[in-house]
């Protein structure tokens, strides 16, 4: 027969807070580089320059950002990951290997062949298009039979003069078809 086993519990194994912390950060920086890039590399509509994000529009000072981040990253790693000696100096040379990184990815913007940005002209705007209705207007002459009279001391009656026009000088009252404009110069309520 085979002893009994122990009764006792496993203890679970509990977590550091600065392992939590850290595991945290690096995965909030991943999805922040990850929004970052695509934010960066996103495309424009096809045919038309100067559009889409910065990676895509100028794309010589991406990859000298870029190959300047890849090496100083290189760099840190070998630093911070390399023999005793260098972690023990990694005060002193993690800073001055990134400035000569930094030193020499400006020298690099400097001196790129044909130039390092891209000066592509903005497209012009799309102009907005309005949709106008035409309308017609169908006039006819109607018979003016009107009498116009005003409702002061002043009082003038209208008298036609063509079809369609009717005039009174006294009151400066004008009819033409069916409208019926008034301007009196004389007394008004």
């Amino acid at each position: 027969m085979s002893p009994a086993r122990s009764k006792r519990q496993a203890v679970p194994h509990r977590r550091a807070r600065a392992e939590i912390v850290k595991a945290v950060g690096v995965g909030v920086g991943i999805v922040a580089v990850t929004a970052l890039l695509v934010w960066l590399m996103r495309p424009g509509p096809s045919g038309i320059p100067a559009t889409g994000g910065l990676m895509n529009r100028q794309p010589r000072a991406s990859w000298l950002v870029g190959s300047g981040l890849g090496v100083a990253a290189i760099a840190a790693w070998f630093i911070v990951r390399g023999s005793r000696k260098t972690r023990s100096r990694a005060k002193v040379l993690l800073p001055s290997a990134l400035g000569v990184v930094l030193v020499a990815t400006v020298g690099g913007g400097f001196v790129w062949p044909g130039g390092l940005l891209r000066h592509d002209v903005a497209p012009p705007p799309v102009p907005k298009t309005t949709t106008t209705v035409a309308r017609t207007t169908t006039t006819t002459a109607a018979r003016a039979t009107s009498t116009t009279t005003a409702s002061t001391s002043t009082s003038a009656a209208s008298t036609t003069t063509a079809a369609g026009a009717t005039t009174t000088p006294t009151t400066g009252t004008s009819v033409t078809g069916t409208t019926t404009t008034r301007t009196s110069t004389t007394a008004r309520r």
